[in-house]
């Protein structure tokens, strides 16, 4: 029986138009600029200087807080610069240029291909392994794995869900590792089971990829067969919604349990991985290999279908190469989004750089972005209906633009996961997410001010 969560919703177009598309290495360019922010948290600390010669998958960021997490080079070669760079939505951040020459690897790492399936027995062990490599979770909010993996005293992780929903229209660079990648994913669940002390894991995977669905349980059954550390692992086939790669509806559909307002999912019991992620932990405590690649999508409905693509990057690789390396930008679009329609950010610089969490170069034309004139809200309450947290945007939207900040907390706009329904679902065409989003910002603020005080 398919699997959803039980508020809210809708119900876009798939447009999986590069689903059919393997996985190929992108190449590498003459220079990487590779940012010191790409984390949930406080942004890494450079440890390098200029001048300075590293190797692909030497540490070249520290961490600077609980919350933050290494950086590694993605290439070999010499550091030119270090300083502030604008980012997609033009922001100047921290990056460290790098000059590529050869492709030397530090030592220790494992490059091969060849499948280890002996996890390690020491928790302790596989944390440590996880956090010096670098990684984070890959499914939007790149949260320090490590931290995630961890749950405080007190708190105990009874279901470990993996999403593979990739609810987004657009994107398969998760379809493509769930059909490419799959016991290494499989791999890593189980050793994020262990770590967790043994809990039920349940990959939830949409039901419009019935290929990868197949792939990953015939992955769960193979590994089964060999040790008794892959039990307990399982595949939940989900209905079509988005969004359904959400962490608590995710939690919903398959756990059938309710995160409370501001609360995280380990208050209900469970942790929530991305299966990109998965792939990173297998990577980090398998092969010790850092988090210095990823997998993207090229796409977009005026892309010829030769030039749709799914890229394995190293991390720091300019969008700009990327769009050249894939023909330019083709005619007909007029915004680039890296991420998917829904939750993606529009690209203000093409010479911003990949991070740890990109996941794609869309391509949307003029008739997919052009916003029609707002009118009157006729309180249908389509957005109502809409919202997966259960809010009422229509509201939110009026105190927001009345400033009534006491009100917009009492209504909970700060359970926002700012997914796009209301706006998507809206017939007078008015900007509930773009007011939403500024005021939520507002209210969280005064919120953190509010508990520092205490």
């Amino acid at each position: 029986m398919k699997k959803t969560f039980s508020i809210g919703g809708v119900h876009p177009a798939d447009k999986k138009i590069s689903a059919g598309c393997r996985i190929e290495v992108l190449p590498t360019p003459q220079t990487v600029y590779i940012s010191m922010s790409q984390h949930l948290g406080a942004p890494a600390t450079p440890v390098v200087a200029v001048g300075d010669k590293v190797k692909a998958g030497q540490v070249i960021g520290e961490p600077a807080g609980f919350i933050s997490a290494y950086v590694h080079s993605s290439v070999s070669g010499t550091v030119k610069s270090i300083g502030p760079r604008p980012d997609l939505a033009g922001n100047k951040v921290t990056h460290i240029e790098i000059a590529v020459e050869g492709d030397e690897w530090a030592d220790g790492i494992d490059l091969s291909e060849t499948l280890v399936t002996e996890i390690p027995a020491d928790n302790r062990f596989i944390i440590d392994r996880i956090k010096s490599n670098g990684v984070v979770g890959l499914g939007g909010a790149t949260f320090p794995t490590h931290v995630k993996l961890t749950p405080l005293e007190g708190k105990k992780a009874e279901i470990l869900i993996l999403n593979g929903a990739e609810c987004e229209p657009y994107l398969t660079s998760d379809y493509r590792i769930m059909l490419e990648k799959p016991d290494q994913i499989v791999i890593g669940a189980a050793i994020m089971k262990q770590v967790l002390g043994g809990s039920r894991t349940v990959i939830g995977i949409e039901d419009n990829k019935p290929e990868a669905i197949e792939s990953v349980r015939t992955a769960i059954s193979r590994l089964q067969a060999k040790s008794a550390s892959y039990s307990g692992i399982e595949v939940a086939v989900l209905k079509k919604k988005y969004p359904q790669g959400g962490e608590k509806q995710l939690i919903d559909a398959v756990a059938h349990r309710q995160v409370k307002s501001m609360g995280l999912p380990i208050d209900v019991g469970a942790v929530v991985q991305n299966v990109a992620t998965s792939l990173a932990v297998y990577d980090a405590v398998m092969k010790n290999r850092p988090l210095t690649t990823n997998t993207l999508t090229v796409t977009g409905d005026c892309l010829p279908a030769d030039r749709q693509k799914n890229y394995l990057f190293r991390i720091g690789v300019p969008f700009s190469f990327i769009i050249e390396q894939d023909g330019g930008i083709p005619e007909g679009a007029v915004k680039v989004i890296s991420g998917g329609p829904m939750m993606g950010k529009a690209i203000s610089n093409l010479d911003a750089t990949t991070v740890k969490g990109s996941s794609s170069v869309l391509y949307l034309t003029a008739e997919q972005t052009v916003r029609k004139p707002e009118s009157n809200c006729i309180r249908c309450a389509k957005c109502v209906e809409a919202c997966p947290m259960g809010l009422e945007p229509f509201l939110l939207n009026k105190l927001a633009r009345n400033g009534m900040m006491d009100e917009l907390e009492q209504n909970a706009i700060q359970d926002c996961i700012e997914c796009g329904c209301c706006l998507y679902s809206c017939p007078a065409n008015i900007p509930l997410l773009d007011v939403i989003r500024v005021a939520k910002g507002d209210v969280m603020r005064a919120i953190r001010a509010r508990s520092a005080k205490k």
